[in-house]
C-alpha cells in the first residue's frame, strides 16, 4: 500500500534526518528506564539508530516499507542489526507480543492520527505494550495561534539542497493550512527534483495532522489508564507554556488491571 510516508522516504534523511535536538532527551529516559525500547513511526532510524548505537535493543515500527528499508540499510552499515528490530505495522493493529520498559512517538508523528477517538484507541493499544513501570513519550507540536493563523493555504519555499545521487537540485516547498474549530492541519510537502537538462520530477506527500491542547491531552491520558508523569515545553525540560514550541508528554504505566 502506497502511503505519504512511501514519497516521503527518498527525501527524508536530506531534508529531517540530520534534525537531532531531541536525542538526548530519548537517551536520558532510556538510561532511566533500560530496554527494550520501542520506536513508533520510526521511519528511517533518526531516534532508533542513536538508541541502539548506545547500546539498547530496539524495535522500530512504521507503517511505510519504504521507510523501514532505508533504516535497515543504515543499521547494517552501523553494524546495528543485533540490536534493532524492524516490524511493518499500522499502530492502530499493533500486537508485537511483547512489552517494553520505553516507548517513544516522536516529533509529532503521534498527530497522524486524525480524531480522538483513534488517538485514544492509539494510547490504549501503547499501553498494552508497556510494562509496569514502564514509560510513554510523546512529542508534539504545542498549538501556537500565530502560526495556526498564518497556516491559510499558501505554497511557500522551504529549503533547496543537492541530490548528488541523482545529480540534480531539491527544491521544497510547504502547503500548510489550518482548522482550528477541527484542530486539523492539512499539510502537503512538495519535492521538486531539478536535473541538470531542465527537466522536473515533482513528487507531493499530503498528510493530516490533529494537534492537542494541554487540557485535552492531559484527559486522553488518563482515559487510556495512563498516569501523567510530566509534561514539558522543550528537549530542555522547560514548562509548558505560550514561550515554549512542544508539548511532549511523559506517560507511566501503573496497573493494567485498572
Amino acid at each position: 500500500m502506497d502511503t505519504p510516508f512511501d514519497r516521503f522516504a527518498p527525501f527524508y534523511d536530506s531534508d529531517i534526518g540530520e534534525f537531532d535536538e531531541d536525542i538526548p532527551l530519548y537517551l536520558n529516559f532510556a538510561r532511566r528506564t533500560g530496554d527494550p525500547i520501542l520506536e513508533v513511526g520510526c521511519g528511517t532510524g533518526r531516534v532508533l539508530l542513536p538508541l541502539a548505537k548506545a547500546g539498547y535493543h530496539v524495535t522500530g515500527v512504521d507503517i511505510s516499507l519504504a521507510m523501514l528499508a532505508r533504516a535497515k540499510a543504515k543499521a547494517a552499515k552501523a553494524h546495528l542489526l543485533d540490536r534493532i528490530r524492524l516490524v511493518q505495522s499500522d499502530v492502530r493493529e499493533l500486537a508485537l507480543g511483547q512489552t517494553f520498559a520505553l516507548i517513544i512517538y516522536a516529533a509529532n508523528s503521534f498527530m497522524h492520527h486524525t480524531t480522538q477517538e483513534e488517538q485514544l484507541h492509539v494510547l490504549r493499544r501503547l499501553r498494552e505494550h508497556l510494562r509496569p513501570g514502564g514509560l510513554l513519550i510523546l512529542d508534539l507540536f504545542n498549538p501556537d495561534l500565530d502560526i495556526l493563523q498564518r497556516a491559510d493555504g499558501r505554497v511557500e519555499w522551504v529549503r533547496s539542497w543537492e541530490d548528488e545521487e541523482q545529480d540534480a537540485t531539491v527544491v521544497k516547498f510547504l502547503r500548510f493550512h489550518a482548522s482550528p474549530t477541527h484542530q486539523m492541519l492539512d499539510v502537503t510537502y512538495i519535492y521538486d527534483r531539478v536535473y541538470r537538462d531542465g527537466r522536473v520530477e515533482r513528487t507531493l506527500a499530503p498528510f493530516q495532522l490533529r494537534y492537542l491542547w494541554p487540557a485535552e491531552a492531559r484527559l486522553l491520558i488518563r482515559a487510556a489508564g495512563l498516569t501523567l508523569e510530566a509534561m514539558y515545553g522543550s528537549y530542555d525540560l522547560d514548562p509548558v507554556d505560550d514561550e515554549h514550541p512542544r508539548l511532549i508528554i511523559v506517560a507511566r504505566e501503573t496497573d493494567k488491571t485498572q
